[in-house]
């Protein structure tokens, strides 16, 4: 399915963000922890997913994904260890998929994916 940025500073959240990715078929992750990081790995490789996580050391996740989203778009998904208010609000000028519990990555990927003629790797509202 391809490459997937996850944007979390928390280093077991990241991981357990990218086994559901790799159940849903990801091959390679970049794990970013600030924002000029999360922008700088997705210059050196376009990711087919950005998974915003709770949140990330330096910056606004909202804003990489802004950046990165210029180049081409990119479908972007906020997961979270808890449905609750995010730390940063979710713009209304943007795609973003969730707010999603760790667990609940793969069947909502699964249901987008699915969905889409050729296998298209992206997601829709």
């Amino acid at each position: 399915m391809g490459h997937a940025l996850i944007m979390e500073d928390n280093i077991i959240v990241g991981h357990a963000i990218e086994r559901q990715l790799t159940e849903a078929g990801f091959q390679s992750f970049d794990h970013a922890w600030t924002e000029s990081q999360a922008v700088e790995y997705a210059r050196r490789q376009a990711p087919a997913l950005i998974v915003i996580g709770d949140r990330v050391e330096q910056g606004s996740a909202i804003a990489a994904a802004r950046t990165i989203g210029r180049s081409a778009p990119v479908p972007i998904l906020f997961a979270t260890t808890g449905i609750s208010r995010p730390l940063e609000r979710l713009p209304d000028d943007m795609a973003i998929h969730g707010p999603c519990r760790l667990d609940e990555i793969g069947g909502l990927l699964g249901r987008r994916l699915s969905n889409l003629p050729n296998g298209e790797a992206a997601m829709s509202r």
